[in-house]
Order: C-alpha cells, then sequence, then structure tokens
C-alpha cells in the first residue's frame, strides 16, 4: 500500500511540474529576419552582414577581414531558427534606443534590426549597449560559425 501511495504521489507531482514549465514558444514565419551588421574599426575588424530568417535560411555577406568575403547561404535547423527567434522576440524591443552612444570611434558599431508582422526595429550598438543585444549579436556569430556556408 505505501508503494501504490508513493507511486501516485510522484505521479501527481511530476504530472503538475510539467504543466508549470511550458513556454510560450514563438512561431516564426520565414520572412521574420534579424540581421546583424558589423562594422569596422581601426584595424582588422571584420566587416560583414548576416540575416536570419525565420524558416532557417541564413544570408551571409562579408566584406573585409573575414573567413568568408563575398555572399554565401547557408540553412540552420527550423528548431534551431525557433528557438532563436523565440529568444529575440522576448527582448524588449520597443524600450531599445535606435542608437546607444559611442563610446570609442576606433572600436567597431553593431546593427541589429529585427522584423516581425509585429516589430521592425534597427538598434546601433557597441560594448555601451545593452547586455541582452550584445548577446544576441555574440549569438548570431556563434551559428556563423557553426554553419557550412555555401557561395553564392
Amino acid at each position: 500500500m505505501k508503494t501504490l501511495f508513493w507511486c501516485v504521489l510522484v505521479f501527481l507531482f511530476a504530472c503538475s511540474a510539467s504543466k508549470q514549465t511550458s513556454v510560450s514558444v514563438y512561431e516564426p514565419e520565414g520572412i521574420d529576419m534579424v540581421l546583424l551588421q558589423r562594422t569596422g574599426c581601426f584595424g582588422t575588424c571584420p566587416i560583414y552582414k548576416v540575416a536570419v530568417f525565420g524558416n532557417g535560411i541564413v544570408s551571409y555577406e562579408g566584406t573585409a577581414y573575414t573567413d568568408y568575403e563575398g555572399k554565401y547561404m547557408g540553412q540552420i535547423d527550423l528548431d534551431e531558427a525557433k528557438e532563436l527567434f523565440t529568444r529575440i522576440h522576448l527582448l524588449d524591443w520597443e524600450n531599445y534606443p535606435a542608437e546607444y552612444p559611442m563610446d570609442n570611434s576606433d572600436f567597431p558599431q553593431f546593427f541589429i534590426n529585427y522584423k516581425t508582422t509585429e516589430i521592425d526595429k534597427q538598434v546601433k550598438g557597441n560594448t555601451r549597449s545593452a547586455d541582452d543585444l550584445i548577446s544576441l549579436s555574440l549569438e548570431i556569430d556563434r551559428i556563423i560559425s557553426r554553419l557550412n556556408l555555401q557561395k553564392q
């Protein structure tokens, strides 16, 4: 009888815990896009643009000081795209300024554009930007570093 009691108790706890951990997932459309553009610096900072679309397509254009100069295409898994866009969609886009103050004109700048049917926002940033935007730019860089980009 004790065993049955503990089994029922564990079962009920497991069911209630799974309901509490459900997370709202943003379902990106193919036209949803996040674009990261990195500018040059006083030196050899990579200059490129990369767009990730809701359907997982990645477009990359390297201008200078990158491993990939020219136009390239790639694809990320749809689950990875959904996870990326869910995180991006939860950011506080309404409250980001269009431009953060420049900390040093010799440092590279970045632009992040986020476009959905609901949001169309561009933010220019640098090392003094919101931490979550800096993290997003680094996450997009990690995605590119793992991709097998194909020359266009």
